[in-house]
């Protein structure tokens, strides 16, 4: 189990929100905690869109950054989201999505 926390604003929200979330993965990426967050606030309704276990890799052609970064875009409008950050516990370290 991986323990993070997650700062978001919606689009309705004037302020972020910090939440603490956990999942079953061992590491994070964007599209994990997007998904967590997902179930957290919607939680009757299924996942729309693909989860990959690592975020892009820092030597993926234009192609592979192109779909990860729509898939991201797509996700946090789904949420209506105009932020998103985590920071997985234990770290000082905060990563953006």
């Amino acid at each position: 189990m991986t323990k993070f926390w997650v700062a978001f604003k919606s689009e309705h929200q004037s302020e972020v929100q910090d939440l603490q979330l956990e999942v079953d993965e061992p590491a994070l990426s964007c599209d994990i905690v997007l998904r967590a967050l997902g179930r957290h606030l919607n939680p009757s309704e299924e996942w729309p869109f693909a989860v990959d276990c690592a975020d892009c890799p820092t030597d993926a052609d234009i192609g592979e950054r192109a779909v990860r970064l729509n898939r991201v875009q797509a996700a946090r409008r789904h949420l209506k989201l105009t932020y998103l950050s985590y920071r997985p516990e234990g770290t000082v370290l905060q990563f953006s999505c």
